[in-house]
C-alpha cells in the first residue's frame, strides 16, 4: 500500500518506516527534518518536509496515499499538539478521500484508565502527564467524530527493545493482567496490522504485554 506516516522520526515512527518497507509498501515520511530520515537507504521511502499543524502541508502529503498511521507526540509539557494536529490529518483525508487511518493514543485515556495501576493513575498520570493526556482524550475526540475507518492503538509505557510479536491486545478495561509496558517496535507491528485487518475498526484497542 501507499502509506503516509506522521511522527516519522520519533521512536515508534522510525519503526513504522522500516517495518512498513520491510512489508513491502510505499512509504511518505512526513517530518519537519526530513534529514532524519535520511539514514533510512530504501527505494520505497520518500521523505516530506512538513509542519503537523500547517493544514496545506499536510493535505498535500495525503493526496494520492491508501492509508495514514500517526505517530506524533509533544512529550509531557502542555500543548494541543496531538488534538491541532491530528484535526489537520483527519480533515485532509475527509477532503481527499482517505479513509484508513491508524492513530498512536495512550493507554490510559478514555475508558482504559481503568487499566492503569494506582500509582500510575494518580502520581504519573495525574500529576506528571496531565497535559499530555488531556492533549490525547481531544486529539481522540477528533478522531471518533469523523467519517474515517480509523484505529486509535493505545499502547502503555514505550521502550526500546526487539520486534517479539508476542503481545496482548484488545484487553477488557478490567484486566490487571497487563504489564504496563511494550517496545515500540511491537506497537509499530501491531499498528501494520491494522492495514489489512478490521477486527478493531473504529475500536480503540490497548497494546501492552
Amino acid at each position: 500500500m501507499k502509506v503516509l506516516i506522521f511522527g516519522s522520526t520519533g521512536g515508534t515512527g522510525r519503526e513504522l518506516v522500516k517495518q512498513a518497507l520491510e512489508q513491502g509498501h510505499s512509504v511518505t515520511a512526513y517530518a519537519r527534518d526530513p534529514a532524519k530520515v535520511d539514514d533510512i537507504n530504501h527505494s520505497n521511502v520518500q521523505a516530506v518536509r512538513g509542519d503537523v499543524l500547517d493544514a496545506n502541508t499536510v493535505e498535500s502529503a495525503v493526496t494520492g496515499q491508501e492509508a495514514v498511521l500517526s505517530t506524533i507526540g509533544a512529550g509531557a509539557e502542555r500543548t494541543t499538539l496531538r488534538e491541532e494536529g491530528t484535526r489537520n490529518i483527519v480533515e485532509a483525508m475527509q477532503n481527499i478521500g482517505v479513509q484508513r487511518l491508524i492513530c498512536q493514543s495512550s493507554l490510559g485515556v478514555g475508558d482504559s484508565r481503568a487499566n492503569l495501576s494506582f500509582f500510575t493513575k494518580y502520581i504519573i498520570v495525574s500529576i506528571f502527564l496531565r497535559h499530555a493526556f488531556a492533549d490525547h482524550e481531544r486529539q481522540e475526540a477528533i478522531v471518533k467524530r469523523s467519517t474515517l475507518d480509523w484505529t486509535i492503538v493505545r499502547p502503555p509505557h514505550l521502550k526500546d527493545g526487539p520486534r517479539t510479536q508476542v503481545y496482548r491486545h484488545g484487553f477488557s478495561i478490567t484486566d490487571r493482567q497487563i504489564k504496563g509496558e511494550v517496545s515500540r517496535a511491537d506497537v509499530a507491528d501491531f499498528m501494520l496490522k491494522q492495514l489489512s485487518d478490521d477486527t478493531y475498526l473504529r475500536q480503540t484497542p490497548g497494546i501492552s504485554y
